[in-house]
């Protein structure tokens, strides 16, 4: 190294020490409190992790002599602070008078409302989960309850009341406000691990309300498999004979096929033969279809004929019927199901003669199709045009 590198380098290695012992002395700053002065010039500074630092340390020491002047405080700068700041100071305000602080968020303006409220309920909930929720079931505004709902139960969730959140979730209507609820309670319980998880949905009686046994194993397979499928499979595949398992197997699949479609189906096909089975492998295929249609159908054209993907073939031959019809049919004569197969030609060749009559009717006159069948396409063409079919004359 020559000699001008080598004072660049000490140059460069003083100004990163310098710089290093700025800012440990700006988070640092050796003192025992945080002042008001301090607290109110940092809401208006622009260095956001300076700002965080401080709210921080004056909200540990907030108490009710000074709350008053820290309200003042927050609510001039309120529509300017993030949802983790507001998050501090609300949780801090809550801790002393959750009531007051969640009326008094309730007054404030346009989306400043939802994020103070939101902060509000969060904090009260962590004290005092029946009261805030008592309190936001007052609330008339559908969107504003729901989310106040979610803060609620993820305070809770964080809290020492498992088994209070849980069964309070498990009362509720079986319904998508549920199944958001039970992931939100799962995401939290998921930071203690997967065995975590995986205790606390083992635990739930089989006869818990409104399915909710059903509920929560299909959400926890899917927050397994988001972090590990192994894990999640062996965790569906233990509890086979709960109720709604086959939610859980699809679950698996589900998140699964995001990482490795062909391994997922792969997985999927091999659990024991019925209609389960077969519900799965579809989830799995659906999902693949959704992220690549083109390489998820490319994989079907080259699988073998098999009854568990005879779904994922029906699906497929929906889809290319707008299209390629002739595709289409391609993939539903695949289909070894009977009926299924019967009901897919009757669809692809329905679509069909409502967009080309001269290329489906010339197809029909080419192949092989069941009486009853070519029955139900010519009726449903003569029945929307009003016209002869077009194996029937004139009169």
């Amino acid at each position: 190294m020559d000699q001008n590198r080598y004072v660049l380098l000490c140059a460069l290695l003083v100004v990163a020490a310098f710089a290093g012992g700025y800012a440990t002395a700006r988070l640092s700053p050796g003192m025992d409190s945080v002042s008001t002065a301090q607290f109110r010039a940092a809401l208006e500074s622009g260095d956001w992790v300076h700002r965080a630092h401080t709210i921080s340390g004056y909200v540990a020491q907030l108490e009710p002599e000074n709350l008053q002047e820290a309200v003042e405080i927050v609510e001039a700068r309120k529509r300017w602070l993030s949802q983790d700041e507001l998050r501090l100071f609300m949780g801090a305000w809550a801790r002393l008078d959750p009531e007051t602080a969640f009326a008094r968020s309730l007054t404030w303006p346009d989306h400043t409302r939802n994020k103070g409220a939101a902060a509000a309920i969060y904090g009260w909930a962590l004290y005092d989960p029946g009261a805030a929720r008592g309190a936001l079931m007052t609330i008339g505004d559908t969107s504003l309850k729901a989310l106040l709902l979610d803060r609620m139960v993820a305070a809770w969730a964080h809290g020492p009341d498992r088994d209070g959140v849980t069964l309070y979730i498990a009362s509720l209507p079986d319904d998508l406000a549920r199944d958001r609820l039970t992931s939100i309670l799962i995401r939290e319980i998921l930071a203690e691990g997967h065995g975590a998880v995986v205790e606390w949905a083992e635990e739930i009686p089989e006869t818990s309300e409104n399915d909710f046994k059903a509920t929560a194993l299909a959400k926890a397979a899917g927050i397994l498999a988001q972090d590990d499928h192994g894990v999640a499979a062996e965790f569906a595949e233990r509890n086979r004979d709960s109720p709604g398992s086959a939610s859980a197997f699809a679950a698996v699949a589900r998140r699964w096929v995001n990482k490795d479609p062909e391994a997922a189906i792969a997985w999927a096909r091999n659990l024991p033969e019925g209609g389960d089975r077969n519900r799965v492998v579809q989830a799995a295929f659906v999902q693949w279809q959704k992220q690549n249609p083109s390489l998820a159908e490319r994989w079907l054209d080259g699988a073998e004929k098999s009854p568990e993907l005879d779904t994922a073939r029906f699906v497929v031959a929906r889809r290319l019927a707008v299209t390629s019809p002739p595709k289409a049919l391609e993939g539903v004569r695949r289909i070894t199901d009977p009926q299924l197969r019967q009901t897919g030609l009757v669809s692809v060749l329905g679509q069909w003669m409502q967009s080309d009559p001269e290329a489906a009717g010339a197809w029909l006159a080419r192949n092989p199709v069941p009486d009853s069948v070519r029955k139900q396409v010519q009726g449903k063409r003569k029945k929307r045009s009003g016209r002869p079919s077009i194996d029937e004359g004139p009169g």
